[in-house]
């Protein structure tokens, strides 16, 4: 909707369905967005996530209180905040904002594609909507298009929020996501940026398969 009141020509503003590209455009945009709510709460997690001490950060010890294996929300919000600050929870803000515009406009591109594929297929002046097991298929390879194009992003994200290789620089300055990214393929090489892909795709699959066949049926039913 938003590209339709703005930067689509007025030929494609009344369109049900839009090209292509301006659906993947809506994609990225959306990821773009979310990306900016989805880094706190990221943050949050990943450090609950590693609460004991890191071999590279000695701040995700038990020197900064959390001297057990179970840490609380509150806690790791109220750590954060008294280290860095407000911009603190936006940490790896720029990992997240490449895999969610990215990845957004993979997924909902594939799932379009896909789409179009099977309705392509179809006999004439038959019904357009796609059945289960089409609107399943094209899902799932949308979640894992989203989950692998970006993967690497999420990676460096990940160390990042959770130090590892984030304060290597020079008299323990925080490094950039590219320093980090770097510091990552020269230690672990390529497979070290797509580390715990293949479990994360086998995740997304069924997931996204069943947003989108949820999000057909009920299209189809209002």
């Amino acid at each position: 909707n938003i590209l339709k009141a703005t930067i689509l020509p007025p030929e494609m503003k009344g369109m049900d369905q839009l090209p292509l590209s301006p659906l993947i455009a809506a994609g990225a945009m959306s990821g773009a967005t979310t990306s900016l709510i989805l880094t706190p709460i990221e943050l949050v997690k990943c450090r609950m996530q590693v609460p004991l001490p890191s071999p590279l950060d000695p701040h995700l010890g038990p020197s900064n209180g959390f001297h057990t294996s179970v840490v609380s929300p509150l806690a790791v919000i109220s750590d954060v905040y008294r280290r860095d600050g407000l911009a603190g929870f936006w940490r790896g803000q720029l990992g997240t904002l490449l895999r969610e515009t990215g990845g957004g406009a993979a997924w909902f591109g594939f799932y379009e594609v896909a789409a179009l594929y099977f309705r392509s297929r179809q006999t004439a002046g038959k019904d357009t909507s796609l059945t289960i097991t089409e609107s399943m298929l094209a899902g799932a390879g949308a979640g894992m298009a989203y989950n692998f194009s970006f993967y690497p992003a999420d990676t460096i994200k990940s160390k990042i929020q959770t130090g590892d290789f984030a304060d290597l620089g020079a008299a323990g300055v925080r490094q950039s996501f590219v320093g980090v990214g770097r510091a990552l393929y020269q230690t672990h090489g390529l497979k070290g940026l797509y580390r715990g892909c293949g479990v994360t795709l086998l995740r997304s699959a069924p997931a996204s398969a069943l947003i989108f066949t949820i999000y057909e049926g009920l299209r189809k039913a209002f």
